[in-house]
């Protein structure tokens, strides 16, 4: 500032000053906006991640009735491992995942639902031993090399075949891995003969080199939970949420199962 007979007047530089602090001041109360819209939950956008193969008996049909019902939404869907998933939302990078058991890991964090209880199949290298069955056992993979789950992409999932191997099938499994992704599990089935407990949602899959059976063992079941961030939900992830819960297919629960 620089004093004058008038009074007191910005100087040059302050001038020049003035005249581009408007667009900063502008683009900070946008930035301020934003935030409390997203603090109210009033996004115009929801980001949902999914497990692999489980986005068409789950997500497909509630992300149609949001999309009809707030067409001005964007949904923006990703395919994410579960590990990959509890760092999207730690990281404030999506919204809502659909994941398995791991999601409990997050039940002091974020709000956690189960959407489904689906029972297990079981993949083999298409030359195995068990190949031409109808259905597998537990206990006929004593000795069996099962696939190891990466403990950052797949957390918990070598625990959960060990309890399910030493209750059910009366052996503790060998592992042989770890793979990072489904893909590279089936690889290493095909390739390694190794086997994989698999959830019902992914029997549908069919990857060269190996044969998928339904398991026998009823009581070998995953969750699929939903996991989504606390705080006020925006109108489209609450019809989002709604659809889930209200829309599961009666073959979500299959394989508590046949026979």
């Amino acid at each position: 500032m620089e004093r004058m007979a008038t009074g007191v007047s910005p100087t040059a530089g302050g001038q020049a000053l003035a005249k581009r602090m408007g667009a900063v001041l502008a683009s900070y109360d946008l930035a301020m906006s934003d935030t409390r819209r997203v603090l109210l939950g009033e996004t115009d956008q929801v980001r949902i991640a999914y497990l692999a193969l489980a986005d068409q008996q789950y997500l497909r049909g509630p992300l149609r009735e949001v999309r009809r019902s707030h067409p001005e939404t964007v949904l923006k869907v990703v395919n994410l491992s579960p590990g990959e998933q509890m760092i999207a939302l730690r990281a404030g990078e999506i919204d809502i995942g659909i994941t398995n058991e791991s999601g409990e890991l997050l039940a002091g964090e974020f709000y956690t639902r189960k959407l489904a209880d689906v029972g297990s199949y079981i993949a083999l290298p298409e030359h195995h031993r068990l190949a031409a069955q109808d259905r597998v056992r537990l206990s006929d993979l004593r000795g069996e090399f099962f696939v190891s789950g990466d403990a950052q992409h797949l957390p918990g999932m070598d625990r959960r075949v060990e309890t399910y191997c030493k209750k059910y099938g009366k052996f503790r499994p060998k592992f042989h891995g770890p793979a990072q992704s489904l893909t590279h599990c089936f690889e290493l089935i095909a390739n390694e003969n190794s086997v994989l407990i698999l959830p019902a949602f992914a029997s549908h899959h069919s990857p060269p080199g190996v044969v998928i059976l339904p398991l026998a063992d009823a009581e070998v079941t995953w969750k699929i939970l939903v996991v989504w961030r606390r705080g006020r939900a925006g109108a489209a992830l609450k019809a989002l949420l709604d659809a889930l819960f209200t829309k599961v297919s009666p073959k979500a629960n299959e394989a508590k199962r046949q026979g």
